[in-house]
C-alpha cells in the first residue's frame, strides 16, 4: 500500500492511455515471449513450465511459430500439444495429467514473479472458496488507461464514478482504477453491511489502508455505504441527487442489482437518463439489460475476473446484449474447438493468456471456467478503431445442469428462467434460479427457487413448465429431460434466489456440502 499515494497523485491521462495502448498492441508477440521466459520457465513450480518441457517446446520453437503463424495460431498449436490448464487444474482441485506427466497445480504456483504485491485481494469464489490475488499498481494503471478510453468513446469520461457490489477484491480493484484517473469515486455502495461483526478483518484493514493512502494523496476515496440489493434506496437517492446537481454518473454493478435499481426507479418515478451503467460479474442477458435500462439508463457490459483483470469492454454497436471487445493489449484468447472434448472443455471454452508484464498470474492457455462465441466482426464502433478487433458474446460459465448425469446448456437455462417462466407465472428476470446441491454421498438434488415477490403459483405447474421448456428444442434434449424427470426430483422452493459469496446472482447456483 506504500506506493498508493504516489500513484493517486499522478493520474493516468488520455495521452498516456493512448500511448500505452498502442505500445502494448504493437508488442504482443514480445510480451508473450517475455511471459514464457520470465513468468513461466523462470518459475519451476509453474505447471505450465512442465507442460512445455513435456511437449518438447522451447523458446526458439515459439519464436519460429510466432514469425510464421502469429500469436493466436501459436497458442492453438500449444493447446494441441497439451499446453493448457482447465479451471480445476488452475484452482488446484486436481493435478495436471498429460500422458506420463503428472504435476501439481494451483494459483500459488502460477503467480507472476514480475508482479509486485501492492494490493492484496481474493477472487469472489463463484466456483470455489476464492483465490488469493496480489495486484501490481502498474497493472491497475494500464487497466485504468483502457477504462478512460472506453468511457471517452461514450462521452462518459467526465462523469462521477461509483461502484455497488460486494466489498471484496473486485471493489478494491475498481476503486483504485477509478482513482487512478485523477478523480476518486464519488460513492461506494456495499451490498454487505460494512459494520457487520462477522465480516472478515481483511476487509476492514484493506478499506482503512486505501482510505489512508487516498487521504495522503489528497484524493480521498469514500467510505462504503450499506446498500443491499433488496433495497437500492441509498444508491437511487445518490443518483437522484446527482441529477439535481446537473451531474452525470457512471455506476459499476451486477446486472441483477441493476435490475433492482431499475425496478425501484420505476416504482418511484425516478428517471435514470443521466446514468451510465457498467455491468459485469453475471451473465448479461437481453431480459436483464432491458429491465435495467427501462427508466432511461444506458448500460454496457464488462467481462473480467479478479485473476485476470478486465478482459473485454462492451461494444458500442452490439449484436448481442453482452457483445464486448477483447482487450487484446492485455490478453490473448483462443478456443479448443472440437479438440476440447478430450480435454474436458467445451468447444467454445475461453483459454486466456496474460500479456501484461505485471499481470497477477503467468497464465498460458488457462480456462477460468467460461465459454463464449469469439469472433472478428467489423462493427465500426470506436473500440474497434482503438485496435480491439475481436468480439466476445454469449459469455457463460461452465456451470450446467448435471443432476442425474444429464447436461444442459446454460444459455437454454437462462432463457427459461428469464423469459419463459416470468411470461407464464409473473415476476422478472431475477426472480427464478436453479440451485443444485451436492450431498455428502455425491447425490445431487435440484431446486427451482421462485421469489416470494412472484405471487401465488402452483409449484407443480412451475416445475412442469421448466422441464417442458428445457426439452423442447431437440430430440436429444427431450430425451435428457425425460431422464431428468425419472432420476432427480425437481423441487420448487418459495425463497429469494441465492447470491454467491461475491454477491453475484447466477442462473445456476451450486452448493456443495462438505
Amino acid at each position: 500500500m506504500a506506493r498508493l499515494p504516489f500513484d493517486l497523485r499522478c493520474p493516468v491521462d488520455a495521452t498516456a492511455a493512448r500511448a500505452g495502448l498502442r505500445s502494448r498492441l504493437a508488442g504482443r508477440d514480445a510480451a508473450f515471449l517475455d511471459l514464457v521466459s520470465r513468468g513461466v520457465l523462470a518459475n519451476p513450480a509453474n505447471p505450465t513450465a512442465a507442460l512445455l518441457r513435456h511437449a518438447g517446446c522451447e523458446l526458439p520453437d515459439l519464436e519460429r511459430s510466432l514469425g510464421q503463424d502469429g500469436l493466436d495460431a501459436t497458442l492453438e498449436h500449444l493447446f494441441a500439444a497439451g499446453v493448457y490448464l482447465t479451471v480445476d487444474e488452475f484452482k488446484g482441485r486436481r493435478p495436471v495429467r498429460r500422458g506420463s506427466l503428472e504435476v501439481e497445480a494451483g494459483p500459488d504456483r502460477m503467480r507472476n514473479p514480475r508482479a509486485a504485491h501492492h494490493v492484496a485481494a481474493a477472487s469472489g469464489g463463484s466456483r470455489s472458496a476464492g483465490t488469493p490475488v496480489f495486484i501490481d499498481m502498474e497493472f491497475v494503471r494500464s487497466a485504468a488507461g483502457n477504462l478512460l478510453l472506453f468511457l471517452a468513446d461514450q462521452g462518459a469520461d467526465d462523469t462521477d464514478t461509483a461502484t455497488w457490489e460486494v466489498p471484496g477484491a473486485g471493489a478494491r480493484f475498481r476503486l483504485l482504477k477509478f482513482s487512478s484517473l485523477g478523480r476518486p469515486p464519488a460513492a461506494w455502495f456495499s451490498q454487505v453491511d460494512p459494520s457487520l461483526a462477522a465480516l472478515h478483518p481483511v476487509f476492514r484493514w484493506n478499506t482503512r489502508a486505501i482510505r489512508a493512502a487516498s487521504l495522503l494523496a489528497l484524493r480521498p476515496v469514500p467510505l462504503p455505504v450499506f446498500c443491499p440489493p433488496a433495497d437500492p434506496a441509498p444508491a437511487l437517492a445518490w443518483l437522484a441527487a446527482q441529477r439535481s446537481r446537473g451531474r452525470r454518473s457512471t455506476l459499476f454493478t451486477f446486472p441483477s442489482t441493476a435490475v433492482a435499481l431499475g425496478e425501484a426507479a420505476a416504482r418511484q418515478g425516478v428517471g435514470l437518463d443521466h446514468v451510465h451503467l457498467i455491468l459485469g460479474g453475471e451473465p448479461i442477458t437481453r431480459a436483464r439489460l432491458t429491465a435495467a435500462t427501462a427508466t432511461g439508463a444506458r448500460a454496457v457490459p464488462r467481462y473480467g475476473s479478479v485473476e485476470c483483470g478486465p478482459i473485454a469492454y462492451g461494444c458500442l454497436a452490439p449484436s448481442e446484449s453482452d457483445d464486448a471487445h477483447l482487450l487484446a493489449d492485455l490478453h490473448a484468447l483462443v478456443q479448443p474447438g472440437a479438440a476440447g472434448a478430450a480435454a474436458g472443455l467445451p468447444e467454445k471454452a475461453l483459454l486466456i493468456t496474460a500479456l501484461h508484464p505485471r499481470a497477477p498470474f503467468a497464465l498460458l492457455n488457462v480456462s477460468m471456467g467460461d465459454a463464449a462465441t469469439l469472433e472478428r466482426r467489423d462493427c465500426g464502433c470506436p473500440l474497434e478503431e482503438r485496435g480491439w478487433h475481436r468480439h466476445l458474446r454469449e459469455i457463460r460459465s461452465f456451470e450446467k445442469l448435471t443432476a442425474g448425469g444429464m447436461t444442459f446448456l446454460g444459455t437454454d437455462v437462462a432463457r427459461i428462467l428469464e423469459e419463459t417462466l416470468p411470461a407464464t407465472f409473473g415476476g422478472g428476470p431475477t426472480h427464478y434460479q436453479l440451485c443444485e446441491e451436492e450431498q455428502p454421498d455425491g447425490r445431487a438434488t435440484l431446486s427451482l427457487l421462485v421469489s416470494p415477490e412472484v405471487g401465488a403459483i402452483s409449484e407443480a405447474a412451475v416445475a412442469e413448465a421448466f422441464l417442458a421448456a428445457l426439452g423442447q428444442d431437440t430430440p436429444a434434449e427431450t430425451m435428457m429431460t425425460e431422464a431428468l424427470r425419472g432420476t432427480v426430483a425437481l423441487r420448487v422452493e418459495r425463497r429469494q434466489p441465492r447470491p454467491t459469496q461475491a454477491g453475484k446472482l447466477l442462473h445456476v447456483h451450486l452448493l456443495r456440502r462438505r
